[in-house]
């Protein structure tokens, strides 16, 4: 039997790197194995103000720190962070489509894809995510326009006055990212624009 396992978890690798996709293996561990132990919500200034910021933060509770491994989060085939009870981290975005899902992971595999949605971000603004599989909000008791509101599965998006009376009490876990897209991906720390500069060159 874990031979068994053992091949299929080498065939599930081989197979992604040979479509191309950047997928690794799970690496999250839930809150029974390591709770979050970062600095509680700070928020932070885009690399570029062209780009989007975008939370994703998960309430703490007892079903979750129950959660051996954490669900992996990912953007347009890559893997991106993973999420465990009580954390949060973020991403920032080109203002555009991008395709935004989760996956649950089992040791070395990813087995079930838990949301899949278009997250579509403008340029400048600031969105926030909220996931709980157990205890979800009810959006048409908080905003008069719930349709105007990303729900997939255990995702929603919420107001930031929500966001921020939850985040104060959550730590990061795992560092976010700049993603761009393939063309523009660049490390956090970069201290310059990351769009290409399309200032006409002057003839000489």
């Amino acid at each position: 039997m874990l031979a068994r396992f053992l091949i299929l978890s080498v065939l599930s690798l081989f197979l992604a790197g040979c479509a191309g996709i950047k997928i690794g293996i799970p690496t999250t561990s839930g809150a029974f194995i390591s709770a979050p132990k970062g600095k509680v919500f700070e928020p932070i200034d885009a690399l570029d103000p062209r780009n989007a910021m975008v939370y994703v933060y998960r309430p703490a509770n007892q079903w979750g720190y129950e959660e051996v491994q954490a669900p992996t989060f990912f953007i347009d085939s890559t893997q991106i962070f993973g999420l465990k009870s009580g954390a949060y981290s973020w991403l920032e975005l080109h203002g555009g489509r991008y395709e935004f899902y989760a996956r649950r992971p089992m040791s070395v595999l990813f087995l079930k894809t838990i949301f899949d949605v278009p997250l579509e971000v403008e340029g400048g603004k600031v969105y926030y995510f909220r996931y709980s599989e157990d205890q979800p909000l009810v959006l048409e008791e908080l905003v008069p326009n719930p349709a105007d509101f990303v729900q997939a599965g255990p995702l929603q998006q919420v107001p930031e006055g929500v966001a921020l009376r939850e985040l104060k009490n959550i730590r990061l876990d795992e560092m976010g990212l700049y993603y761009g897209g393939e063309a523009y991906e660049e490390p956090r720390w970069a201290p310059f624009f990351t769009y290409p500069d399309r200032s006409p060159v002057a003839s000489k």
